[in-house]
């Protein structure tokens, strides 16, 4: 099997073994897999080669050039992580090239998108599964995402592919993100369809520039390029209003869809409405105008639809079966979404986690508002810094009152990441005590943001949406915002 890697030094002769699969985890390595031993921040991979080798690993795979000691076949590459992806695209017998494969990209809607383009295709016919940050279609099966990673390795993915070209999809939306382009984890799904939902700051850890994570991200749109060719059309969807879309036009090899606002789009959003109900619009593209009723609170979800819309009509659906499905979407789980045990405010949970998302959550919000609007929210340790001034800044903006508390602080000092997020609040005129407060534990916090809640007050508990932990630097606390928001009212009843 190895020997589908370019650009690879192999042992001679090449030793005929049966092969079990391919992974980059000795963690979770098995008897007969090939070890890609990829390189990493903290720790290289190329350190964990003995360990795979007692487990029974068929094959070593290794940029490095150190001498390693190996009784197994050593396979010595320019690229560790494009190799992985080709060895699991090859062990799994390349699943995306039997799908239409839809990548969304973006630094927010990614996951929003991803379920309306899914409902979309769903809607016309079209058996579909999903990759997503928050869960996994395959079939008629959903299934939770317990790494949290928006892009799986690849191993994992085309595993993924598989399983849902066995259960009957023929179509797949895979949620793609900055970090799964970068890090070459999608170098070999054959994608479809290309979708951009805007581009603001984020990953910079990662990438480095603002420029950087854009280009990263217009890998996307770059590859439909080179795909495999399934005899299909293969088209770019870009936000015509996001001050990107250029680049990502540039990008796309091959014709494109535009969405947004304006009527130099392809497909436009008309006359928008927030109502109790949901966000009401017209669609139109070309000669067709229709009306939808989009049952999910904020304006930017209008972006999400468009989106998710360009999808539907590059598959030949009829506009307006294209409105139908999305006005019956049941929405995200912790996207918007509202936790009611019967108290006199208001309480959302939401996955914003940049300052751009935030502030759309807020401003949604708002209109909503009789009385105070409070934010509860932190910032990931050891991740993009550049962005932790800039949410307290917008907090101090649009909310009434800020409580900033842990969120995933891994290595870093829960209190000095605090501290950089109210320096963005202090610039902005904000007090501590008056405008917000430092309450590091997530849970005493959320208590407390209720605490002052009265009628007519909205609590928007904001950074941790659907996940499921709390990331330490040495363990996985259990957790959940719409769980732990359920057993604080509770406790006021």
């Amino acid at each position: 099997m190895v020997a589908a890697l370019d650009e690879a030094s192999f042992p001679d002769p090449l030793p005929e073994k049966p092969v079990t699969g391919v992974n980059a985890d000795t963690r979770r390595l098995q008897p007969g897999e090939i070890f890609v031993a990829l390189p990493g921040n903290h720790v290289d991979g190329a350190r964990f080669v003995r360990d795979a080798v007692r487990l029974g690993a068929a094959a070593i795979v290794t940029q490095s050039s150190d001498h390693v000691d190996s009784i197994v076949p050593l396979v010595r590459v320019r690229d560790a992580r494009t190799a992985l992806s080709r060895l699991a695209a090859t062990y799994w017998n390349n699943p995306s090239r039997e799908l239409r494969v839809v990548g969304i990209t973006g630094t927010d809607g990614k996951t929003t998108t991803t379920f309306l383009t899914a409902a979309v295709l769903e809607g016309g016919g079209h058996s579909t599964g999903y990759v997503s940050t928050v869960d996994l279609k395959i079939g008629r099966r959903r299934l939770s995402n317990p790494d949290r990673t928006t892009t799986p390795q690849p191993p994992e993915l085309h595993r993924r592919l598989r399983e849902m070209v066995d259960a009957g999809n023929t179509h797949a939306v895979v949620e793609s993100s900055s970090h799964g382009l970068r890090l070459s984890r999608l170098n070999d799904v054959a994608y479809d369809v290309a979708v951009m939902t805007n581009v603001t700051s984020e990953h910079l850890e990662l990438h480095g520039t603002v420029e950087q994570y854009r280009l990263d991200k217009a890998r996307l749109f770059t590859m439909l390029g080179r795909s495999y060719d399934k005899g299909v059309e293969r088209v770019g969807v870009v936000n015509a209003d996001d001050p990107s879309a250029d680049l990502f036009l540039r990008a796309t090899a091959g014709p494109t869809l535009t969405y947004g606002t304006y009527r130099h789009a392809d497909v436009v959003a008309e006359d928008i409405r927030q109502t109790p109900e949901g966000i009401r619009f017209k669609v139109r593209h070309q000669q067709a105008r229709e009306e939808v009723l989009l049952p999910l609170l904020g304006a930017y979800n209008v972006y999400n639809a468009l989106a998710a819309a360009c999808v539907g009509i590059w598959k030949g659906i009829p506009l307006a079966s294209v409105l139908r499905a999305l006005e019956g979407f049941t929405g995200v789980p912790g996207r918007m979404q509202r936790i009611d045990v019967g108290q006199p405010f208001g309480v959302v949970v939401d996955y914003a986690h940049t300052a751009d998302a935030l502030e759309k959550a807020l401003r949604t919000l708002r209109p909503a508002t009789s009385g105070k609007l409070i934010v509860v929210f932190g910032s990931a340790g050891e991740r993009d810094r550049a962005k932790r001034p800039a949410m307290g800044a917008v907090a101090q903006a649009w909310a009434d009152y800020t409580i900033l508390t842990n969120e995933d602080p891994r290595g870093e000092d829960e209190l000095a990441i605090l501290r950089e997020i109210a320096a963005g609040a202090e610039r902005e005129g904000g007090l501590e005590c008056r405008d917000f407060a430092l309450v590091s534990d997530r849970q005493e916090a959320i208590h407390a943001a209720f605490e002052r809640s009265e009628a007519g007050d909205i609590v928007l508990l904001a950074g941790k949406g659907h996940e499921t932990s709390i990331e330490l630097a040495d363990r996985s606390l259990p957790w959940s915002d719409a769980d732990a928001a359920r057993v604080a009212l509770r406790s006021f009843s």
